[in-house]
């Protein structure tokens, strides 16, 4: 057969594979007709100058994760606000590297920077009116005064915004923590997002926008990461990896509060019985008076941690020493029924 084929060869094989066809939907049915439910099937459009390269899952994975680095932010950024501060996850998409760059404003805020042991860079800009809500609150103003010209950063100004980026790359860190320890380095303003060449214009990024509101601006705050920085820890973003590492994180920090506990002394005390005497008899007490207590033989002793009571024990010895034996642990709704009203009292006051 020659390489190329002829007009009337074209004809030929379009004509055997339409005839095939309609044979087929003919023997499957009127619902494998065009109008039946299989000719109703969607169709999804997919453009193949931007293929996925982060599945869905992927994608959720890493909004979970960057949910608790929105957590952190809010809490830092309401820190150097001084002042309350929302920042919630506005989308999660992946484009290309050209059409990121062409996003942003010029001038811009945005840091350049790399991502170790990933090896690779990654990008978190800052739009104009929250960079400046920054500096604006840096200097006792309300946060909401921004230039009435773009402008980019003075030296004054860019020392303010690095004290920013910093918190804002240790965050960052420990949110990743949750998956794989990294290290953030090499930190770099640009305010010509033309001049950003951390990778070439057709590349895959995942963009992770983040909504900052504060009381007198708003804005985004983005983080893009370029494909190939994402790649070696790509087959750790799914769900049960991540469900098995926050599983552990819970377990760890359970193992790390029990030794910290361990560390912490308590003041234990056991109450056998108590009685009520007035104050005159006890002053006339002697040696060899006997106290009736208001508790029977075979009542168990309350045991005191702290000022609580906690346990109920039977009194006895171990060896050459005084011990107790828990029976039962007190419910803290039932811890009243063992306390003196002074106890109450002095409990409500703490």
């Amino acid at each position: 057969m020659p390489d190329i084929l002829s007009q009337d060869e074209f004809d030929a094989l379009l004509s055997a594979t339409g005839s095939e066809e309609g044979e087929a939907a003919a023997s499957a049915g009127p619902s494998a007709a065009p109008g039946g439910p299989a000719g109703n099937r969607p169709i999804t459009t997919y453009d193949f100058k931007h293929p996925s390269r982060v599945s869905k899952d992927q994608t959720r994975t890493l909004e979970n994760l960057h949910s608790n680095l929105a957590r952190m932010m809010a809490s830092s950024f309401s820190t150097m606000q001084r002042s309350v501060v929302d920042c919630d996850i506005a989308f999660v998409d992946q484009t290309t590297y050209a059409e990121f760059i062409m996003s942003l404003s010029n001038p811009s805020c945005s840091y350049t920077f790399t991502i170790e042991p990933l090896g690779g860079p990654a990008i978190i800009d800052f739009s104009i009116p929250v960079a400046y809500s920054f500096i604006d609150r840096q200097f006792g103003g309300s946060g909401g005064n921004p230039p009435s010209e773009s402008r980019p950063l003075t030296a004054i100004e860019r020392t303010v915004m690095t004290k920013v980026v910093t918190r804002t790359l240790a965050d960052l860190e420990a949110t990743w923590e949750a998956l794989l320890k990294i290290q953030v380095s090499d930190a770099e303003l640009e305010t010509n997002p033309e001049f950003m060449q951390v990778a070439a214009p057709s590349d895959t990024v995942v963009l992770i926008a983040f909504e900052v509101n504060s009381q007198h601006a708003s804005g985004l705050v983005n983080l893009c990461y370029p494909y190939f920085t994402l790649e070696p820890v790509m087959a750790y973003l799914n769900v049960q990896t991540w469900a098995s590492r926050e599983r552990g994180k819970r377990e760890s920090q359970r193992d790390e509060r029990l030794v910290q506990l361990d560390r912490v002394s308590a003041p234990v005390k056991v109450v056998v019985g108590r009685t009520k005497v007035s104050l005159g008899e006890v002053l006339n007490l002697q040696e060899g008076d006997v106290l009736r207590l208001d508790t029977t033989l075979n009542e168990d002793a309350v045991v005191y941690v702290g000022d609580r009571p906690k346990y109920l024990a039977r009194p006895g010895l171990m060896g050459k020493r005084r011990a107790i034996q828990l029976t039962e642990r007190i419910p803290k709704a039932d811890e009243p029924k063992f306390m003196t009203e002074i106890e109450k009292t002095t409990t409500e006051q703490l």
